[in-house]
């Protein structure tokens, strides 16, 4: 038999100078009974007695379940309270999980022995243990001639169980909160309990609810607080540090303190290939995982990197039973992954959050880091730029003005001899010292204008072009130099451009013509501008010997010579695309793509790829 109870019948209680049909009075007091000489009077003192009884325990059990805000502590001084008014040899504990949908048996009793928690999935069948969180209604089972109890079979006994009796743990005080479990006695049995017992159990329901709330909402602020610490603690040390190791060492422990996991990592995107590379890694096994390397889209970290969007994964297999792996994002790019395996219990959207807002510490930190090691990556270039220029003009003047100098002079001494010896001799010499010092003042002037082409500020870059590749014509007679140029423009013209955008287009061409003069051994070398409406392209190509692109890259610190880098770079900081393809015996061919919008230039601001071969077409075309 199945009886639902919010309440039980009143007691029979009479009122002092009344008496039931069929009372007497006392000879002493005629009409005034006392409660020593009436029967009735005992019995009703005794009922009273047991109430107050009863309700001074359920006061007691109130103060004492909540007087703790540690739920195990909670729940094991609810289960020894609660003997005081109901047998409690076998007994249980359940609290809905919401997220799995389970019913977890957090302390279980049967026939006194304490036996280990469990969890049961709820499902449609109506189960005995399901209808107090369901309903949300107390449950009296007085008789049960069906097993109706799925966790009979997690019992050691084999007797069927046959009385049930189950509250509902609900604070009637908030009626818009759902249950938050139950309290379940059983009895092997029958008419083990009575309504008052389904009365009782419910009051302590009631106060396990309030104390078991308590927890959770002290718990819930503990955790906030941990929360608001780490990321504090998160973003003071990342803004007091610049070293990158330092900055993802202080993240990487944050993130495995914070989430009480087997292991986290940090792993970043490689420009060059895409790839995700853990950097750090804390907990079980560092060292085999600091091998990793995994593609975007494999794997849970690969699909992040590849979506942008975080994953969460309870109830997994090995390696990983339960994950979770943020997304790093900068200026809508990612740039890395957190991932943390294997926490104690199931990652909750709580955690999600949490690691997410770490994530975007951890982006800007990295960023951060990364822009001060360019920083002062750029300042050492910039010095070793200089020295590189110095020693290039010491050259450049030993080997060109210098020398044609030195030649002026030895001339100038045979003039002296000749004017006291043979003075016939002087017009000729005077003719080769005029030619002489012609060359050293073109000379002069080339490094002057490759230096600073002031025509280029004046007239722009195909102006400035054309200067530079007629000087080098009347250099080097036996190379066939040649400029071409393609516009969509009416008049023919190539558009002007942002002053810095045109010096570092005119450095490019002079850095790769000159290459090829030097090293090529061409005969032809063509310069080919070309304008689109949204972009310009710059073509240096020439017929020489070509050479191998990652050996000489591999040589560069040995050679001592930048020119390839300078283009990358140069290419580089105005947002532009660069392409190179060349071999021994095939020539080289140069292009650069460099959009007209300054937003578009700024978004693939150092993002070129690396400088490798092949390349079988040039970018845009």
């Amino acid at each position: 038999m199945w009886l639902d109870m919010t309440g039980i019948p009143k007691p029979d209680i009479f009122p002092l100078g009344a008496l039931p049909q069929g009372g007497k009075a006392t000879k002493n007091t005629p009409g005034a009974p006392t409660w020593a000489d009436n029967k009735v009077g005992q019995i009703m003192f005794g009922r009273l007695t047991k109430e107050n009884k009863e309700i001074t325990t359920l006061y007691n059990i109130g103060v004492t379940i909540n007087s703790s805000l540690c739920l195990e502590e909670v729940i094991s001084k609810l289960h020894k309270e609660s003997n005081r008014l109901i047998d409690t040899s076998n007994f249980a504990i359940t609290v809905y999980n919401e997220r799995a949908h389970t019913l977890d048996f957090l302390l279980v009793f049967e026939q006194g022995q304490k036996m280990k928690p469990f969890s049961v999935q709820l499902s449609n069948r109506q189960n005995l243990s399901d209808i107090p969180l369901t309903h949300q209604i107390p449950l009296l089972a007085r008789d049960i001639l069906e097993n109706n109890v799925i966790e009979s079979n997690r019992l050691r006994s084999e007797k069927p169980i046959r009385s049930w009796l189950g509250a509902t743990l609900l604070n009637p005080a908030l009626p818009h909160e759902n249950a938050l479990g139950a309290i379940v006695v059983w009895s092997y049995e029958p008419d083990a309990f009575t309504n008052r017992h389904l009365w009782l159990l419910s009051a302590i329901g009631t106060q396990a609810a309030i104390a078991i709330r308590n927890v959770r909402l002290f718990e819930a602020g503990q955790r906030q607080t941990m929360e608001m610490v780490a990321i504090n603690n998160v973003t003071r040390t990342l803004s007091a540090t610049f070293q990158l190791d330092d900055a993802l060492n202080c993240i990487m422990s944050q993130v495995y303190n914070l989430f009480n996991a087997e292991t986290a990592l940090l792993l970043l995107v490689e420009p060059a290939t895409g790839d995700l590379v853990v950097q750090t890694v804390l907990g079980n096994n560092p060292a085999s995982a600091r091998s990793f390397r995994i593609r975007q889209g494999q794997g849970a970290a690969g699909k992040v990197a590849l979506t942008g969007k975080a994953i969460v994964m309870n109830n997994g297999n090995k390696p990983a039973r339960n994950l979770l792996c943020a997304p790093l994002v900068l200026y809508d790019r990612v740039i890395g992954v957190l991932e943390v395996r294997n926490k104690k219990g199931d990652f909750s959207r709580n955690d999600l959050e949490l690691l997410q807002a770490i994530a975007s510490c951890a982006a800007i930190a990295i960023e951060n880091a990364r822009l001060r090691e360019n920083m002062l990556a750029e300042r050492d270039r910039v010095i070793e730029i200089g020295e590189q220029t110095r020693k290039e003009v010491a050259s450049d003047l030993h080997d060109g003005p210098i020398q044609l100098v030195s030649a002026m002079m030895m001339q100038l001494q045979f003039c002296r001899q000749a004017l006291e010896k043979d003075p016939s001799l002087l017009p000729k010499q005077f003719v080769s010292m005029h030619e002489l010092g012609q060359q050293a003042v073109h000379q002069m002037r080339t490094m002057l204008f490759e230096l600073r082409p002031l025509v280029l500020e004046t007239e722009g870059l195909v102006a400035a072009l054309r200067v530079f590749l007629e000087r080098r014509r009347q250099e080097v007679k036996t190379i066939r130099l040649t400029l071409t140029l393609k516009t969509h423009q009416p008049s023919g013209q190539i558009s002007r451009l942002e002053d810095k955008v045109e010096v570092a287009l005119f450095a490019i061409v002079q850095e790769a013509v000159n290459n090829a003069l030097k090293h090529a051994q061409a005969n032809n070398i063509i310069v080919h501008l070309k304008e689109s409406p949204t972009a310009i392209y710059a073509t240096i190509v020439d017929d020489g010997k070509g050479f191998e692109i990652d050996k000489v890259m591999r040589n560069y610190e040995q050679r001592g010579s930048l020119g390839l880098v300078n283009i990358r770079e140069r290419t580089e900081l105005i947002g532009g695309e660069l392409a190179m393809n060349s071999a021994p015996s095939r020539g080289t061919h140069i292009s650069v793509y460099v959009p007209k919008a300054k937003e578009e230039r700024m978004q693939k601001r150092a993002t070129t790829g690396r400088l490798s071969r092949p390349f079988n077409t040039s970018p845009g075309e």
